[in-house]
Order: structure tokens, then C-alpha cells, then sequence
């Protein structure tokens, strides 16, 4: 396939190149632990242990597979979780004093956030935007790809569209319905479809300089690194920032939000927020408040409650910056209803750190997780090959991007909800010849703009040997060893390489997982290496849920007065029951795309509705 002049006269739904949230984290991966000691009260792994220095005691490596021996559900450490609490946060009655005044109150500064904010300051209205880190942009300055299937003025020139050029959002939406399996809801899609390149195409108005991907279905920032992935997308959200900067947004960094305040009508019409971390105030949204904080990848009672495939499937989040659904519960608070059940979005090769006592959140540039997307042998518990998918665009561009969260789905699905990563001690000298791409390259100090990741892991082999060190990566000196200390059964993982080597000595993989002659690499020589693997979650798709202009709806069916949700603190934006939220990668914005939609849609829907008396 040739890239440059890919069309979509006659493409299917992996015809063409998807983009997405390729995201990598906000700040270095947390400590990995030594020795394992007593679990203190109420503590946390690594950085969220209440005493700073606890190391809660974890079960054998042996017993840490995701099933228990009668095939139930093991849960996860839930130490190992930022957050894991599911019920609903209560709102506040109104004070008799208010601290700050706004119209419109903005709860989160990541891509829908400042997008939220400016967009409402743009149009008028007095913003307030309150955020719990110390600076903007959250999860959404680390992705790395924004994903558009047409609507964005920079795809005419490529004549690209999809389901067919010249765009039309009707035809998406019909297409993405049949995509859902009619589990959502059309006017949001259609809002979304309709409404995305539009969002792309204000963005620039603002100041983001975007440029067409290689395969024209993604955009990303113009200036940001072609050679990796890593903080592509951070120019974009610094630009939104001084954008909203210079319409008068007031920020509020390091003050998380409590919980909302709602009068005696129902209406909600504040916020309540810790500023400083320190001093509780309460902030007055005359018109509205606007909830664009997240989802909740890093909160294990939300996601076994709401997103039971994830919380089985999924070993790692790749998202340490928040994350714990705290506006989620708030919105629960109020009477929210629910939209997007059992619905997520994950890449291949999460690593499970926490069944070894490490943390749940990771950087996905750890090193560790970059090795875990190699095209290895990879087994289930049984023995039985999975597949692998390659992300090479030069190999076909049309589905390597979808690689990334369709391995994520052969990764999650197995008896027991866990894979097996095995290889032998000349490991090292394949990777070059795999030549995975995009979020799956590996990390080396001489790569462009280097400088942005966290020095600890701009050579891979750091975060690998973090790995060894915590016995994540099992180095053992026999495959019987090996076998024995990643929970399999005798002759499980014995049988499966050999069985593997035997089709390395033919140069001819099974048909039913072809991998190329050139990746047949026989695992012989010792020490011998194995890693428990599962998805890599990157985004809750199940959230509040909303209306096609992003209000929020409650249980009685009924618009709850003065609350607006981008996603992901909403839902909806993919149905129900989807392990990666397709089509691509997340929704029809991929994941970033679809936050920064979102906040785009709300900033404007508040002030038409709330400010406007609904004249658009």
C-alpha cells in the first residue's frame, strides 16, 4: 500500500490507518519496591502509600495469575491503585459566603479542559478552570496522535474521508453504528462526526499547528517528533493554554476539586475545591460547571463496577496524572445516570507490575512495556499461541495503528485474563529486525527531543532493569523454573517453546499466527525470560451520561440544570461492551481527539444554553 496516496474508495474498517491517544504519562513511573513487608493500614504501593515507605505484602509469583486455581476473578492488589473507592461523592449546600465568582466553572485543565475554558472565554463568558496538578495539559500533552476520519480541513488536499470523500457525517455515523452494534447513541455520534474536524480546525484558529499524518486519517502537532511518540501532543495543549490565557481564563493549579454544589432547585451551581491542597473555597458558577477531569483508569472499585472487562483484562494504566473519578462520582452525586457500561480503551503489553507489589500506573515509555510489545512468543495459560499484531506502517499502514489495541484485545481475552511473554538470553539482538513503530519504539538517548522524557528512561534498558530487579521480568536459568514461577502448569510452557522452536527450524510459523520467517528466533540459550502481560489501559469509556449538546442527564431521564461533562468524564462515546472502543482506537476521534472534541462541544453548549438563552 502506498501511504502518500491512500483513499477510501474501497476501504473496510481496517482499511485505513487509525489514530489515537499513543499517550505516554505525565511523570516518571513510580518506585519500583524491594523486599515485601507487612501491609500498613490504609496504605498504598510505591508513591501512594500513606507512610511514604510502606511495602505491602503481595501473594507468590507463582499465584499471581489474574484467575483464581477454579477459574473466578482474582482481584487486583488494590494497594497497588491510586484510588479505590466507587461511591457516589455528595454535593454541598450553598454557602452563605462564596469565595470566587464565574459563569462558568471548568473542573480540569487536561485536553478537553482548556479547550472547555477558552472556548467559553472566547465566547464571553467569566471562566474559573480549577486543576489538582501544578500545570496544564494532564494526560493529554503526552499523546501522541490526534485521530480524525474526515471533517478536518487539512484532509482535503488528500482527497480523504471516510466511509468515502467528499466527507459527510451522516455516512460516518451509519458506518460507526453498525461499528457499536447500535449500543449507542446516534444524535452523540452524529454530534461527534459532525462536530470533530470543526474542533481540529478551531484549535488552529487558536494557535495549534497541526500537520497531516503519514496515513491522512491523524494529525498531530507540526513541530512536535516524527522518530517517537513521546509528549507529541504537549505543544497543542501549551498553545490552548496561552490561548486561554490571553481571553481572561482565571487557572487554579494544585486545587483539586471536592464536590459540587447544588442548590435547593437541583440546580448545580459550584464547585468546591481544595486550593493550594490546603484551604477549602468555593467557587460560584453562575451559569454552569463544566466537568472535564478524566475518567477513572487508576480507581479499582470504579472500573470493577463499570468496566469489569478492564478490570479483569487490564494490567497496568499507562495514565499518572489523575485518573481516579472523582467528577465521575460527583456527577453520580447528583443523580447522574450512567452511559458506555463495560466499555474501554487499551494498548497491547501492560505489564503487571502491581501482582508483583509495584504500582498499577506506569509510564508507557518505561522500557519495560516497550519490550513487553515485541513480537515474542507469547502464550495463555493452557499453552496456546496468541497472535501478534505489527504496527510496522511501512508493512501496511492500513492496520498498523489498529495493531496497537487489537493485540490489546488477544492480550485480555484468555482463560485466566493474562499472557505470556517468553524469550532466551539473545533477545537483544532481534529488536532491530522487529522494527515495531509508533508507541512501541524503543526509547534510546539519541532520539529527537530525547530531552522530554524522564532521564531515568531515555535508554530502555533502565526500566527492563527495574523489572528484573522487582522479578517482573523473570530471569530464571531453565524454562522449567521459569514455567514454574509465572503460575503455569508442568509441561505448559516447556511444550509451548518447544513447539515454537520446531517452527523456527522449518522458518514457517503456524498459519493461524504467521509470524514472518525473520522474527522465528528459536528460544535455546540460557538465562530464559518471561513476563506476565495484559492489557494496558488508556482510557474509561464508560462515564456520565450526556445529551448531544454534553449535558449531563440523570437518572429520571431529565437534564440535571447547570452540568456539562466532556468525555472522558462522560460516556457514550463508543456504546457499550467494547475492549478498545472502536473504530479507532477509542472513538471516531481516537482518544486525545475525543477529549479535545469534547471540551470544544461543552465550552460552546454552556454559553449557547446557559449565557445565550440556547441561541446558537
Amino acid at each position: 500500500m502506498n501511504k502518500d496516496t491512500l483513499t477510501t474508495s474501497s476501504l473496510s474498517r481496517r482499511d485505513f490507518l487509525a489514530g489515537g491517544a499513543l499517550a505516554a504519562t505525565a511523570a516518571a513511573a513510580a518506585t519500583v519496591l524491594g523486599p515485601k513487608t507487612a501491609l500498613a493500614a490504609d496504605g498504598r504501593i510505591g508513591d501512594w502509600s500513606a507512610a511514604g515507605d510502606a511495602t505491602p505484602s503481595v501473594p507468590e509469583s507463582s499465584l499471581t495469575n489474574a484467575s483464581a486455581v477454579d477459574g473466578t476473578y482474582r482481584e487486583h492488589n488494590a494497594a497497588a491503585f491510586p484510588a479505590d473507592d466507587a461511591t457516589p461523592i455528595p454535593p454541598r449546600a450553598v454557602p452563605d459566603v462564596w469565595d470566587y465568582e464565574c459563569d462558568i466553572c471548568v473542573v480540569g485543565a487536561g485536553g478537553g479542559g482548556l479547550n472547555a475554558a477558552a472556548r467559553a472565554a472566547e465566547l464571553g463568558a467569566a471562566v474559573i478552570c480549577v486543576e489538582a496538578l501544578g500545570l496544564p495539559g494532564g494526560n493529554a500533552q503526552e499523546a501522541g496522535m490526534c485521530g480524525i476520519l474526515g471533517g478536518y480541513s487539512g484532509q482535503n488536499e488528500k482527497q480523504f474521508a471516510f466511509p468515502s470523500y467528499p466527507f459527510d457525517p451522516q455516512a460516518l455515523t451509519d458506518w460507526a453504528m453498525d461499528e457499536y452494534h447500535y449500543a449507542a447513541d446516534p444524535k452523540l455520534i452524529y454530534r461527534l462526526a459532525s462536530e470533530g474536524g470543526k474542533s481540529l480546525d478551531w484549535m488552529a484558529d487558536c494557535g495549534v499547528q497541526w500537520r497531516l499524518g503519514e496515513v491522512p486519517v491523524y494529525v498531530a502537532p507540526k513541530n512536535a517528533t516524527l522518530d517517537h511518540h513521546v509528549l507529541k501532543m504537549k505543544d497543542a495543549t501549551d498553545a490552548m493554554f496561552a490561548y486561554g490565557q490571553r481571553k481572561g481564563v482565571d487557572y487554579k493549579f494544585q486545587s483539586p476539586a471536592e464536590a459540587l454544589v447544588q442548590d435547593e432547585d437541583g440546580r448545580v451551581v459550584g464547585v468546591v475545591v481544595r486550593e493550594g491542597f490546603a484551604d477549602e473555597r468555593f467557587i460560584h458558577a453562575r451559569c454552569a460547571v463544566i466537568l472535564t477531569a478524566g475518567g477513572f483508569c487508576n480507581n479499582k472499585a470504579l472500573l470493577d463496577k463499570y468496566i469489569p472487562t478492564a478490570a479483569m483484562g487490564c494490567a497496568s494504566s499507562y495514565l499518572t496524572a489523575g485518573e481516579r473519578g472523582e467528577c465521575f462520582r460527583m456527577g453520580l452525586g447528583v443523580g447522574a445516570d450512567v452511559s458506555g457500561f463495560n466499555s474501554s480503551a487499551s494498548f497491547d503489553g501492560g505489564v503487571d507490575w502491581q501482582a508483583e507489589g509495584g504500582t498499577w500506573a506506569r509510564f508507557l515509555y518505561d522500557g519495560m512495556t516497550q519490550l513487553s510489545r515485541q513480537p515474542w512468543l507469547t502464550i495463555d495459560r493452557c499453552g496456546n499461541r496468541l497472535r501478534y499484531m505489527d504496527s510496522r506502517v511501512a508493512e501496511d499502514g492500513a492496520n498498523a495503528i489498529y495493531a496497537l489495541g487489537d493485540l490489546a484485545t488477544i492480550q485480555m481475552t484468555p482463560p485466566g485474563h493474562r499472557s505470556y511473554i517468553v524469550f532466551d538470553a539473545n533477545y537483544e539482538d532481534h529488536l532491530a529486525g522487529f522494527a515495531q513503530e509508533h508507541c512501541r519504539k524503543l526509547l534510546t538517548p539519541d532520539l529527537e527531543q530525547i530531552e522530554k522524557v524522564p532521564e531515568h528512561y531515555r535508554d530502555w534498558h533502565h526500566g527492563v532493569q527495574d523489572a528484573i530487579d522487582a522479578d517482573v521480568l523473570k530471569r530464571r536459568d531453565t524454562l522449567e523454573e521459569l514455567e514454574a514461577d509465572l503460575g503455569l502448569a508442568e509441561g505448559v510452557l516447556t511444550g509451548a517453546v518447544a513447539r515454537w522452536n520446531e517452527a523456527c527450524e522449518r522458518g514457517e510459523d503456524d498459519f493461524l499466527y504467521p509470524m514472518p520467517p525473520e522474527w522465528l528466533h528459536a528460544i535455546t540459550t540460557p538465562p530464559f525470560y518471561g513476563c506476565r502481560i495484559g492489557g494496558n489501559l488508556y482510557g474509561t469509556k464508560a462515564g456520565l451520561l450526556i445529551n448531544d449538546q454534553m449535558q449531563v442527564v440523570g437518572t429520571d431521564g431529565r437534564v440535571i440544570p447547570g452540568l456539562y461533562a466532556g468525555w472522558h468524564t462522560a460516556g457514550g462515546a463508543c456504546g457499550e461492551n467494547s475492549y478498545i472502543g472502536d473504530p479507532i482506537l477509542g472513538s471516531l476521534m481516537g482518544d486525545v481527539g475525543l477529549a479535545f472534541c469534547g471540551g470544544y462541544l461543552c465550552g460552546t453548549f454552556a454559553v449557547e444554553n446557559e449565557i445565550n438563552g440556547g441561541q446558537a
